[in-house]
């Protein structure tokens, strides 16, 4: 039951920015922890002229006219109309109705928009989250390690394949980001959640605000067979955190398990350590079929939590008492 007056309305922009801002950062730095960067101002409005966003699908959830919840619906064509769901609140209502309720209200908009699925990602710590999502017919569908490296205990034994040669992605190189579209789709085709990425949504992710991006191409001999691409928060420098991110590497398939990757990401991590950064942090499909998880623990990354993916069908309620 919920004590007071519930409402759930479209995001009023213009009205709404310091409470939606607010909300995300209270409950996503909770179950993030200290490697979250907080979002301001210049990162809403950063998404809001992204090529993916969809300004219908951001909500407000009010009690008693208090902003206490936000939530953001995706839906993807390219990825056969799966719906995709965001849900954040006030910490204090974690686990309650109210984040049912929200819950529902995600699935009663994406059933009227015709979407046959609906996803969600959720970390292990969310326990609340999961015993909501389950209880409304969730299941979990997938599992992702989130690895982490003190790049002091970076392994200097290791040799990555010495036949490739690597340049660093220039942005304003004529034709550089199409082909790190290029080979990010190619690398991740027929991969669990893949969907073709556009040049325009890559320009828009590398431009996102309080960041600093590197990124690598490899060839072998003329022909560009793979790709990694490094992140800093500038945030969490000027905090101290001294942490980056591998945000996604690549490695085209007749190229594989000749120490591509490897090399790809020693080069990365020594970016990284030249940037100030003590430790390195990376996310990977359990079940990824390319070999990377070995890659990455034989290089001397470990499992810090867990990452699920939660799906089910919209069409229909499935609460369990």
């Amino acid at each position: 039951m919920i004590r007071g007056s519930l409402v759930i309305r479209p995001f009023s922009e213009g009205r709404d920015e310091e409470a939606w801002i607010s909300i995300v950062n209270e409950y996503s730095g909770h179950f993030l922890g200290p490697d979250f960067i907080p979002k301001g101002l210049e990162d809403l409005g950063w998404l809001k002229n992204s090529p993916w966003h969809d300004p219908s699908g951001m909500f407000l959830a009010e009690l008693d006219g208090e902003p206490v919840g936000a939530i953001m619906i995706e839906v993807d064509e390219r990825a056969g109309r799966r719906g995709m769901m965001s849900i954040w609140l006030r910490l204090s209502y974690v686990g309650t109705e109210l984040e049912r309720h929200m819950i529902l209200f995600c699935l009663d908009v994406l059933r009227s928009r015709g979407v046959g699925r609906v996803r969600t990602w959720v970390r292990d710590n969310m326990t609340d989250r999961i015993r909501l999502l389950e209880a409304e017919g969730f299941r979990k569908i997938r599992s992702f390690s989130v690895m982490k490296l003190d790049l002091c205990d970076l392994r200097t034994d290791i040799k990555g394949c010495g036949c490739v040669r690597l340049r660093p992605i220039e942005l304003a190189r004529p034709g550089d980001i199409g082909l790190l579209t290029f080979l990010l789709n190619e690398a991740f085709k027929g991969q669990f959640g893949f969907r073709p990425t556009t040049v325009e949504e890559n320009k828009a992710w590398l431009s996102e605000p309080g960041k600093e991006f590197y990124g690598l191409f490899a060839y072998w001999g003329r022909t560009p067979v793979g790709y990694v691409v490094l992140e800093v928060g500038k945030e969490l420098r000027r905090t101290g955190r001294k942490v980056g991110e591998v945000s996604t590497i690549g490695v085209l398939r007749p190229y594989r398990r000749l120490g591509i990757g490897t090399a790809l990401l020693l080069e990365g991590l020594k970016w990284l350590r030249e940037r100030g950064v003590e430790e390195a942090v990376l996310k990977v499909d359990d079940d990824n079929l390319t070999g990377a998880v070995r890659l990455y623990e034989k290089l001397g990354f470990r499992v810090a939590c867990k990452e699920f993916v939660y799906e089910r069908p919209v069409c229909a309620r499935q609460r369990q008492t």
